[in-house]
């Protein structure tokens, strides 16, 4: 029987990349049309909603110009 790889995003790293370059949290709760303070939720280990993670993997995309492929996965031990 084959063995489902479930990896969970690492919205941390997704949001300090971004930061890295260049966006601030306010810039990208703003282009989410979400506050900052969720932004801090996320980082702190809280997930967004299926769409607004979404949007935030395409805008993550964009501004690393990395495909999704090659999104943060948290390692599990």
């Amino acid at each position: 029987m084959p063995i489902i790889n479930i990896s969970k995003i690492d919205w941390f790293r997704i949001l300090s990349d971004m930061s890295r370059s260049g966006y601030s949290l306010q810039d990208i709760a703003e282009e989410l049309d979400v506050v900052a303070s969720t932004l801090i939720g996320w980082k702190k280990g809280a997930s967004p909603r299926h769409h607004t993670g979404e949007a935030l993997i395409a805008l993550w995309c964009r501004v690393t110009r990395k495909s999704r492929d090659e999104l943060p996965k948290e390692k599990f031990v």
